[in-house]
């Protein structure tokens, strides 16, 4: 895998702030809930920005969540054309970064291993 240039993670940057901006203050869906933007890559050609986030709350929640980012793509994408000084702005791919539930999971499964090796020590 080709290392990341530094014009692709300044970029990068510039989108994860913006992104999360425009759904704070300007994405009206009722839909959205708690997003989290948590990381976005480009593409080497600058022309593909993968952004990853994450929802609070349950299943049913990101669902909406998912559904209003797709509903949005080309809304958040114009918002970006204003602030990106570039002849093409990426097209943006929304992911649900679930790294936060898989070391949620492992903290749980700690703790129970933790409790269960307390309660044999008597």
């Amino acid at each position: 895998m080709k290392r990341e240039t530094i014009r692709q993670r300044k970029l990068a940057d510039l989108i994860k702030k913006e992104v999360s901006t425009t759904l704070e203050y300007k994405l009206k869906d009722p839909r959205k809930g708690f997003i989290t933007i948590t990381q976005v890559k480009v593409s080497g050609d600058l022309r593909i920005a993968f952004v990853y986030y994450t929802v609070l709350g349950e299943e049913d929640q990101r669902k909406r969540s998912a559904e209003a980012l797709e509903h949005s793509k080309n809304f958040i994408r114009s918002e970006l054309s204003n602030i990106l000084k570039m002849r093409f702005v990426p097209e943006l791919r929304f992911f649900y970064d679930d790294s936060l539930d898989y070391s949620e999971h492992i903290n749980d499964i700690l703790r129970r291993i933790k409790s269960d090796t307390g309660k044999g020590d008597n």
